[in-house]
């Protein structure tokens, strides 16, 4: 689970250090950017703290990899960058997931 919290706090702090708005696609602006940072590294922090069923987070990042994926292949507008983050990000959820699932039926 501490795992899962460092990849949080790494998604947040690598929005709110080098992402802007010109990076995603539209509607999004600085402030949902930074937002959305502050908020990811606010659930890092939490999954630290709080134990949460390994079911639930698995669940989660399997959820949140797939909507970052469709949001990937159906809005235009990504730099490199974003596009880069987004695909990286959704990926690493989706290992997450699969070695959480995985760590379950053990």
């Amino acid at each position: 689970m501490k795992i899962d919290a460092v990849v949080e706090v790494a998604l947040g702090v690598t929005l709110l250090a080098g992402f802007g708005a010109s990076d995603f696609a539209s509607p999004v602006g600085r402030p949902l950017v930074a937002t959305v940072g502050v908020v990811l590294c606010l659930v890092g922090v939490a999954i630290w703290r709080v134990p949460v069923g390994l079911r639930y987070l698995a669940i989660g990042n399997a959820v949140t990899a797939g909507a970052a994926l469709l949001w990937l292949m159906l809005a235009p507008g990504f730099s490199l960058a974003g596009t880069a983050f987004v695909a990286s990000a959704a990926s690493a959820l989706a290992v997450l997931a699969a070695v959480q699932l995985a760590t379950l039926r053990a």
